[in-house]
């Protein structure tokens, strides 16, 4: 009798710990590059902040998260006002700041009462705003002029919160979450017919596309630094031809895939840092924002800088370096340009937003 308890001890022992090496595996480390000084090159800019500008504006200026140009050229910018990442309560204060494309004055600000963390800006070919907000883990569309026309994402259940912490360290937990649920959503992409893709990030490892009534259409969804793999795709955007452009930003790379979300290529060379947002501009160039290693505890600031690449990959310009002059960066964290070829730049750590402007 004794002996069949223990097999039965052994076996329940051993069921346990495959279990738990099972859920335990599928990690993803954060790949940490050799950071060197590097030469920029020849600058065409000249660099102005654009916001905030006044006393007034600064002491409501939060974290900066997102920027977008609309077709008027318009820049819409988004800040966390009072708040932080992963803020809990409401943000009493104006969050989207509108700026005059032509004489860079503010036109208008709003989003107070609407978000609690909002991280991604989109601006869609009808000029609809489109935000993320990672703790509400929702999309949201807006008119032009703030008015909320839909969101996006399924409500939590009430255990939601404290699985998706369990599957932080053991990546293979079940939390039943189904695919119109997001885990802290990073930034959108809508395409021209009204369809969108969203890249869910911080606690998901993945990109989800919808058509325009927000129907589930497909998704790569897979914790990795392999093809159709992400960790902590935190920007993306796409080209004229469809391709998708995923800032993954824990693997410190680009990766392209087409319209169907099938692999095409990554880009991953050192000189390219840790990309935190990508914008492909109407010149076909690919604009991104590397906020360096500062986030990472004990790893450096890494550079902070902008790069211009080609649609092949080719590195054409880069410029910037940590600091808070002008011209300086600290965790750039989203990027836009404009039809002229302007730049411009959320600084995460500045509180601000920053212009390149083509001389």
């Amino acid at each position: 009798m004794k002996k069949k308890k223990l097999i039965l001890i052994l076996i329940i022992v051993a069921v346990f710990s495959f279990s738990l090496i099972w859920l335990k595996s599928g990690r993803s480390d954060t790949l940490y590059k050799k950071t060197s000084s590097y030469k920029a090159t020849p600058t065409k800019y000249e660099e102005n902040i654009l916001w905030p500008k006044n006393k007034e504006e600064k002491n409501t200026a939060g974290e900066a998260s997102g920027v977008a140009v609309n077709s008027k050229g318009d820049i819409y910018y988004l800040h966390r006002a009072n708040s932080t990442y992963g803020g809990k309560q409401l943000i009493s204060e104006n969050t989207v700041v509108v700026i005059d494309g032509k004489t860079k004055k503010v036109k208008e600000t709003w989003g107070k009462n609407q978000f609690q963390s909002p991280h991604g800006l989109e601006i869609d070919n009808q000029d609809n705003v489109w935000i993320t907000d990672i703790t509400q883990n929702k999309v949201y569309k807006f008119s032009s002029q703030g008015e909320l026309l839909s969101s996006y994402g399924s409500n939590y259940p009430f255990y939601m919160e404290w699985a998706l912490r369990i599957r932080n360290e053991f990546p293979n937990f079940p939390t039943g979450m189904n695919k119109y649920t997001f885990a802290r959503p990073t930034d959108v992409t809508v395409c021209n017919d009204g369809s969108f893709i969203v890249s869910d990030g911080y606690r998901n490892h993945r990109i989800v596309k919808f058509d325009k009534n927000g129907k589930f259409l497909w998704e790569r969804n897979s914790l990795g630094n392999g093809p159709e793999q992400f960790n902590l795709p935190h920007g993306i955007s796409q080209d004229k031809e469809g391709n998708i452009y995923v800032a993954d930003r824990n693997n410190a790379r680009l990766e392209v895939l087409d319209q169907n979300g099938n692999y095409l290529t990554s880009w991953n060379q050192p000189s390219l840092g840790r990309p935190f947002g990508v914008e492909v501009g109407e010149n076909g160039k690919i604009y991104v924002v590397d906020g360096g290693n500062s986030l990472y505890p004990k790893h450096g600031k890494g550079s902070n800088q902008v790069i211009v690449l080609s649609k092949n990959g080719e590195i054409l310009e880069r410029f910037g370096k940590w600091g808070n002059k002008n011209g300086e960066l600290k965790v750039p964290h989203d990027i836009a340009v404009d039809k002229k070829g302007n730049i411009y730049v959320a600084e995460l750590g500045n509180k601000r937003l920053q212009e390149f402007h083509i001389e």
